[in-house]
């Protein structure tokens, strides 16, 4: 990868300590950030976020803001709230009632088509948000297959199953002068997708970001089958793109406290695993995965929960909780 081509500077994912996949890149003079939001889980363990984990959510929150400020163009891949920010005060978002006009005023935003491949929820979160923002953005283009230009920049957009049952995704491949710079593939768990994964190996990207499978959930909430072809088809993604791509792992898989031994199991060389946290050079954090750890060194006071159902009730930012806890 050419690094004078394409820099990119990770955001927010779970190995930063919160849900999110946002990526900030620089393609020749373009300013993309993807998926401009943050949250966390509401309940792991039987446990609500841990304060720690809501002071991950806080600082990524700022720091989506701040790149929110420098970018030209800002993706949404789909309609949860890791991935877009809410036009309303979220305890668990961080947001109050204007951070997603910070956002996305003066911005181009490429949005997944919420008229086609969408579930009935997405679909009702897609019609508020864009109404929101319809006369705040600079433009907005609503895709699914699509390619849209930007001087010597291509980016390509198209749908990919959000794994098993849960709908589908918009991901993004872009291009400067023909070559495949970045993938990014936000949610594709893996990807389950075999026609994905021969896609993305057929371009070689310079870069690929891609979440991997969520093995925590695996005979809860979605098969083992669907987590077993997934796991599959990123050990195949490392084996078939080996010496000719980068490639980042994010999102659901960090969530399990055991995705990197698991995914050495499947045949991927360790020391090519690499994370948004081992871009930045900085310490993972994967909160949730050890949330239950986190509350057995740091209890929190008694009334924690009573305070937490409080403040969203109130929807208020996650800021009053710092105030309520001190």
């Amino acid at each position: 990868m050419t690094r004078t081509d394409l820099r990119i500077m990770p955001v927010a994912d779970e190995s930063l300590g919160v849900r999110s996949m946002a990526l900030y890149a620089e393609i020749a003079d373009l300013r993309i950030l993807f998926d401009a939001s943050v949250s966390l889980g509401p309940r792991r363990y039987g446990l609500p976020p841990h304060p720690e984990e809501f002071r991950a959510l806080w600082k990524t929150r700022v720091r989506i803001l701040e790149r929110a400020s420098q970018a030209d163009i800002i993706t949404v891949s789909h309609y949860h709230r890791d991935h877009f920010t809410p036009p309303f005060a979220s305890l668990y978002e961080c947001t109050g009632e204007n951070e997603y006009l910070e956002i996305y005023s003066g911005k181009i935003v490429i949005a997944k088509d919420p008229s086609k491949k969408i579930n009935f929820s997405q679909k009702k979160r897609a019609a508020l948000f864009l109404n929101a923002i319809k006369n705040k953005a600079k433009e907005i283009h609503l895709v699914n297959d699509a390619i849209l230009s930007f001087g010597d920049v291509r980016i390509e957009s198209f749908l990919a199953p959000h794994g098993e049952e849960l709908g589908y995704v918009l991901c993004f491949v872009v291009y400067l002068e023909d070559r495949a710079v970045l993938a990014f593939l936000p949610d594709v768990q893996g990807p389950f997708s075999n026609e994905v994964l021969e896609k993305i190996v057929k371009l070689e990207p310079a870069l690929v970001i891609v979440g991997g499978p969520p093995t925590y959930l695996s005979e809860k909430k979605v098969s083992s089958r669907a987590v077993e072809k997934g796991m599959k088809n990123l050990s195949r993604l490392f084996g078939l793109l080996d010496e000719k791509s980068e490639i980042i792992v994010s999102h659901h898989l960090l969530r399990d406290p055991d995705w990197r031994e698991k995914l050495i199991g499947y045949g991927v060389i360790e020391n090519k695993i690499k994370t948004y946290s081992d871009i930045l050079g900085v310490p993972y954090t994967g909160l949730e995965a050890y949330r239950k750890l986190l509350f057995n060194n740091e209890t929190p006071p008694s009334n924690y929960e009573e305070v937490l159902q409080k403040l969203k009730s109130e929807h208020v930012k996650c800021d009053k909780l710092f105030q309520v806890l001190e």
